[in-house]
This record gives C-alpha cells, structure tokens and sequence, in this order.
C-alpha cells in the first residue's frame, strides 16, 4: 500500500486502537471471558459494555473505552486474558468519516476476503443447523451445550418443532450407543470412572484465599445466644419495613466493635510486629451466589441506620444473585460475617478472610426448650455463633468480653438502642 493509500485508509477508515484489559483492582493479575456481546464489525460507543469477564474475586463486565467498530477479538470465550494484555481492537471514528467511492486494492481485497470468509462460515452454519430442523435460537443454544443432535429428535411442536421438553426427554432416554458404553462400562472392571474437573475462577479464589488462612494460627470460640426477645422486636418492625436478622446481627455486632475496635483491624506479615486499626467498620457479608461464594461488605455500618443496612444488603445480594458485584463492593472489607445458618448448620469452624484478622460464622436459628429463671422449659429461639481470630493479634480474653458486649445486645435488644446513631 502506497503512502496516499494509507493516508485515505486512515482519514476515511479511521485509527485502530487497541484496547487493553483494564485493571480490574488490587491482586487481579487475569480476567477469564465469559462471554462477548460484540463481533467483528459491530459499532459500539463508549462505555457500552463489550464482553463479561471472571476472576478469582468477582464477576464483572468490561465497558469499551472508545466509540467505534470493532476490528479484533484477542480471545475466544472461557479463554484467559491478563490484565494489561491485548482485549480487542476498535477502529476509531475519525470526524470525517465517510463512505469512500474508491478503496485501495488491498483494502479492496482484505474487505473482500473478510465477506467471503463470513459468507462461507454462514453457509456452513446453516448446513450444520441439524438438517433444518425448526427450533428456537434459545432450543438450539440448550442442545449445543447439551451436546444433542437435532436431526435425531422429533419435535412435539407446532410444524415439528422442537421444543425444550423434546430436548429433556432425550437426556431422559439413553441412546443405543450410550447403553452399549454403558453396559462396557460395568462388565470393564478396569476402566476409570473419575472424572478431572477444571477449577472455576471462583474456585481458584476460594483455594488461593484459603491456603493463605491455612497459614494463620486461629483462635477459635464458639456461643449459644438466645434470640427471642430480638425476634419479638423484630416483628415489630417488620410492620414498618422488612427487617432480617441478619441486619439486625450487622448492627449490634459494630456496636460491640466500638468497645473493642481490636477486632476491626487487618494484619500484613511481612510487616510483623504492626498492624492497621480501622475506624470504618467495613462488615464483609459471605453470600451464595450461582457462581460460588461472594463476600461483598457494608461499609461504614457504625454510620448507617437499621434500615440503610437492610437497604444495601439487599442491595448487595440483588447485584450478586446477577454476579453484577463490583471491585469496590468486593474490597476493603475490615472484618466478616457468615451466615452459613441460611443453608444449615449449627456450630462452623471459620477460616479468615486475610488480611482481616476476625470472622464469626452464624449457625441455623432453632426453637429449643431451655430453662427460665424458675427453672420451667420453655420454648426459646436460639442461635449459634463461632468465632474464628487471628491469634497473632487478638487473644482469647479479648474475644471472650467482645462476645460478652454483642451477645448483651442481642439478648436485650432495648439495650442497644441507647447506642443507636
């Protein structure tokens, strides 16, 4: 290509740039693509979102920074990309740009080979649409990931098409080939029957954030609380606003912070005989999501109102349930909770979330006989809670008397708001 035919690509065609994977915070060194919502030759403007990307922390969507068309994807979907490594290229939209009458002979031919590439993968698509059969895009889309021939199904629909209960029954009924692998399979003694699974990105965090805990000598004490005067209370409330236990646990839990902001704290090893105190309490929530454990956090609770932590932790859980939870909301978190009662369990043995130096797992709420003050049973709401502590920086006697301030809140739960800001 000549110098006057660059000079027209580029004042006609505008600039390629190439976009780089972004820094998505503090430790990501990669992002997995999970999926594109762009293709070669689509426009997109600024700040429209191009792709959906996992790391071992979060799940999140990666904004385009500029307007224009798309040029080149860098990775194919479920590939791994690192951060600052090439994502896609965009072609810039100069402000003179417009539809040239003549193209240069390259660009003329690449433009050419490019449609023909397109039209033959076009053709070979609809070649391999499992001989014509009549299905939804979203039929064809479970039968691809189902590995199911369409060709080999009578659809029940309308016409014969083929419809998603078709697809169930299929899996339902093994094929003549799958018996005969199957019945191999038993009368081979020999054969492994194990499968190997590769770790999901989430997965990937769980175990890097664990063998980190591992390395953390633990402190643990665990308590039994009686709740039935804090379920009373709340029924109260709900008459005003939806209030759950667990908000309710948020709150008096950074009340006792207060007195014993030891347990708000974080702790680097490599900076041995320090370690930071916060003033915000930065109460880091363990959430199930689809994609694995989340641990989002409330900031600044010893600021908010009962009610605004019920806001943002619905919040939080909203954004997680959609796996729309970002950095921030994933960083800087000073000291967690975990409520593994909302699944089951009584009693855990939590494992920190470094570099927080405290976490406390909260077991199933039971109704329990107990006795009163006059020695009669009676029905009680109790709970459970499980302390696990960094035993470099907290001793037993001070989580002992933390636990003694929070378990007085939530067992007298009118005592606490003398407290409330």
């Amino acid at each position: 290509m000549n110098i006057y035919s660059r000079f027209l690509s580029r004042y006609y065609f505008g600039t390629v740039k190439i976009f780089k994977l972004p820094d998505l915070g503090e430790k990501i060194k990669e992002a997995t693509i999970k999926k594109w919502h762009v293709k070669i030759g689509d426009h997109v403007n600024e700040f429209d979102p191009v792709a959906d990307v996992s790391t071992d922390k979060m799940f999140t969507q990666i904004p385009s920074n500029y307007t224009g068309k798309i040029h080149k994807l860098f990775h194919q979907e479920d590939e791994t990309c690192l951060v600052g490594g090439d994502f896609l290229e965009i072609e810039i939209e100069s402000d003179n740009q417009q539809t040239a009458s003549t193209q240069s002979h390259d660009h003329t031919v690449k433009q050419e080979d490019i449609k023909q590439q397109e039209i033959k993968q076009t053709i070979q698509t609809h070649s391999t649409a499992s001989n014509h059969k009549l299905a939804t895009p979203a039929v064809r889309h479970l039968a691809k990931q189902k590995g199911i021939d369409l060709s080999k199904i009578q659809g029940s629909g309308q016409d014969g098409r083929i419809l998603k209960s078709d697809l169930e029954k299929k899996e339902q009924v093994p094929s003549q080939k799958e018996q005969s692998q199957s019945s191999t399979k038993i009368t081979t003694k020999s054969e492994s029957t194990s499968t190997v699974i590769k770790m999901s990105d989430f997965q990937k965090g769980m175990q890097k954030s664990m063998t980190e805990a591992n390395s953390i000598p633990h402190l643990y004490l665990k308590e039994e609380v009686d709740l039935t005067e804090l379920a009373q209370m709340r029924e109260q409330l709900k008459k005003e606003k939806n209030i759950t236990f667990m908000t309710l646990l948020i709150k008096s839990f950074s009340l006792a912070l207060t007195k014993y902001p030891i347990l708000n704290s974080t702790y680097d090893p490599t900076k041995q005989f320090e370690y930071t105190q916060h003033l915000s309490h930065n109460v880091s929530i363990a959430l199930d999501s689809p994609k694995g454990l989340v641990v989002p956090n409330i900031k600044d609770v010893q600021n908010l109102s009962i009610s605004q932590i019920q806001d943002e932790l619905n919040r939080l859980r909203t954004l997680g349930e959609k796996g729309q939870l970002s950095y921030n909301e994933l960083s800087g978190g000073t000291i967690c909770l975990s409520n593994i009662g909302t699944i089951g369990g009584t009693y855990t043995g939590p494992l920190i979330l470094a570099p927080q130096v405290c976490i406390v797992g909260i077991g199933r709420l039971m109704t329990v006989p107990r006795y009163d003050a006059k020695m009669t049973i009676v029905p009680r709401k109790i709970m459970n809670l499980s302390f696990g502590c960094d035993h470099r920086v907290i001793d037993g006697a001070t989580v002992a008397r933390f636990n003694n301030v929070w378990k007085t809140y939530l067992e007298n739960p009118t005592s606490m708001f003398i407290h409330l800001k």
